[in-house]
């Protein structure tokens, strides 16, 4: 029988650090040319806006893009706006867009056949640019586009996944206005920092809208969302953006957080620091 050898215990190994550290970020930051409301989207992101027809959504685009208050007036936060649309240049509350002031910042495309060349020549123009330049004058421009009800042309259009996915490497804002949120992309709806509900009657869609962010607020946006839009040209904004997501009831009477997790219908929330600005009234621009 062979004699058992001593066996020496190998001492412990000190466990290393593990810890998920962030990389510098080595390319120069692009700031806004000036300060934004903080309840605002983050800029660059993706905004949705998901409403039923006659909901306001094209006039609250304008005021999103235009107005003071939000990111336009007199210091704007894009430097070009490009709206694909095909209604845009026949909708009264779209007409802001091609007043003579905004001529050079503003283009309406209306031929949706040719949406991917289109996108191809924004995404190659923003190319042209270093984003690593220090000089501000050669890194791209602060741009925003605008897709108003075209969620077929965006389905059947090969560079979406690539531009939703992408876009801060643009330099670019994305807004998408639907009339439903099943017909939208799953790269669109995935990518959304900030999403825009008016109210609801479809069963089918309600439900897709709360599968697609309830689990968010733990299932508890339902009665909020009903609350928020309970009055014409009210929404329910889904602040998406933040390090806990956030929900505002927005529109004609101003901002308003909502605490969702102790949400009682019939108790009023916070009203702090509402926005006093109405919509934009274009006779009066």
């Amino acid at each position: 029988m062979p004699k058992k050898t001593d066996e020496k215990e190998e001492p412990e190994q000190p466990l290393g650090d593990l810890r998920v550290l962030e990389l510098k970020n080595f390319l120069p930051e692009i700031p806004l040319p000036r300060p934004i409301d903080p309840r605002l989207p983050d800029i660059p992101g993706v905004m949705l806006l998901v409403m039923k027809v006659k909901s306001g959504k094209s006039n609250l685009m304008s005021w999103m893009l235009l107005s003071e208050q939000t990111l336009g007036g007199k210091v704007p936060i894009f430097d070009m706006i490009y709206i694909i649309s095909p209604t845009a240049k026949i909708d009264r509350s779209s007409q802001a867009y091609f007043r003579e002031e905004f001529s050079e910042r503003i283009i309406v495309f209306d031929d949706l056949e040719n949406i991917e060349g289109i996108l191809r020549d924004i995404l190659e123009y923003q190319q042209s640019f270093d984003i690593k330049s220090p000089d501000p004058d050669e890194r791209p421009p602060r741009v925003a586009i605008f897709f108003d009800d075209i969620s077929g042309y965006l389905k059947r259009n090969s560079l979406v996944t690539h531009l939703f996915t992408r876009y801060r490497h643009y330099n670019l804002s994305l807004f998408c206005a639907n009339q439903t949120c099943r017909d939208l992309p799953t790269a669109v709806r995935s990518q959304a920092t900030s999403v825009w509900l008016s109210s609801c009657y479809s069963v089918v869609e309600r439900t897709k809208i709360l599968e697609e962010w309830g689990d968010l607020y733990k299932n508890k946006l339902e009665p909020v969302w009903d609350y928020c839009c309970k009055e014409r040209f009210n929404y329910c904004y889904l602040k998406l953006d933040d390090v806990e997501p956030r929900v505002f009831k927005a529109g004609k009477d101003g901002f308003e957080e909502i605490d969702y997790e102790n949400f009682k219908s019939n108790v009023k929330t916070n009203t702090e620091n509402i926005i006093a600005d109405n919509y934009i009234q274009n006779e009066n621009e």
